[in-house]
């Protein structure tokens, strides 16, 4: 809370990021004016949780023949909520049911290459790119459209 009454003994931060490290310290105001900050506290780590932040700007880029180049902004630290974070890329054919997914196991990685022989030069995939941590699966971005290699 912004102002706690003088006769408090405790207040509760709320809104924390999970996963995150934070430092207190409380600041004393009267009519006289505003004390100095006390000591901080000792640092102290919100549990984990599922991620709720996806990448974001999914987008292709240029490869080589019969790869499918799919990039994205990766989630900054403060957003992967907990350990062993990671990113689920799912794509398939324009037009057609089932997903692929390959997991991408770094939380610094900003794109996915898929080759694949079969398929031929402007193939229009959609694509989407999901987040997880040891907690479980987080969301995915929109879905768009990219096209495979020339």
């Amino acid at each position: 809370p912004d102002m706690i009454s003088g006769d408090m003994e405790s207040a509760m931060a709320v809104e924390l990021n999970p996963w995150v490290e934070y430092e207190f310290r409380v600041v004393a105001t009267n009519q006289i004016g505003t004390g100095d900050p006390s000591a901080p506290s000792r640092v102290i780590r919100t549990n984990e949780a599922v991620p709720k932040t996806p990448p974001a700007n999914v987008s292709g880029r240029s490869g080589r023949r019969h790869e499918l180049v799919i990039a994205w902004e990766p989630v900054s630290e403060e957003f992967q909520n907990g350990e062993g974070f990671g990113y689920i890329v799912a794509f398939r054919p324009n037009g057609t049911r089932g997903w692929k997914e390959k997991m991408v196991t770094s939380s610094d990685a900003s794109k996915f290459i898929y080759r694949d022989e079969s398929v031929p030069p402007l193939t229009p995939f959609e694509v989407k790119v999901g987040v997880y941590n040891n907690k479980g699966d987080g969301p995915f971005s929109p879905i768009v459209v990219i096209c495979s290699a020339e």
